[in-house]
């Protein structure tokens, strides 16, 4: 029964999630080109003709994603149960390292978004490689976890993302 139950709360956050990503455009078309454990690489073509590429891993009450487009580079959480409303910062650390912060994140809608392009090149290629190598990705609260997602699997599916932004989509 649990399992029923997990899989129906990771449905309709999912669900939530795409329908929140796709909020401006009234139409999208979501290609998955990759999936494995927890990891999903999508392609993203709006109905104007723009695509974006998302790597996402989610537990069964949210969802961590890094999403591209021509003109936006985040890295996002969304709470199904709006955790993020509470935050006015993005914080995180990847197993034991030091944490990041981010004092301007965007909220919306349930989603909170950190602007990897606000990043310094040096910061996002070390996030990057801490994500690649890393165990566990933890969200937290000034000095506390609040969420935590596996990384296993996330190297491959981030290799995919990085191919997925090289071909601006084009699959």
């Amino acid at each position: 029964m649990k399992i029923i139950i997990f899989k129906f709360n990771v449905f309709t956050i999912l669900i939530s999630s795409l329908f929140c990503m796709f909020i401006s455009s009234a139409f999208a078309e979501v290609t998955t080109v990759y999936e494995k454990d927890h990891w999903k690489v999508n392609v993203i073509k709006y109905d104007d003709g723009a695509k974006a590429c998302t790597a996402t891993v989610y537990n069964d009450e949210i969802v961590l994603q890094i999403y591209r487009s021509k003109d936006e580079f985040t890295l996002e959480t969304f709470y199904d149960d709006y955790t993020n409303k509470k935050l006015d910062f993005f914080k995180f650390r990847i197993d034991n390292n030091q944490p990041w912060r981010d004092d301007n994140p965007i909220y919306d809608d349930g989603w909170l978004m950190s602007d990897i392009f606000d990043y310094s090149d040096n910061a996002a290629k070390e996030i990057e490689d801490e994500i690649r190598a890393g165990r566990k990705f933890y969200q937290m609260a000034e000095n506390d976890d609040i969420a935590w997602f596996s990384l296993i699997g996330s190297n491959k599916a981030l290799d995919v993302f990085d191919d997925c932004v090289s071909k601006g989509g084009n699959y």
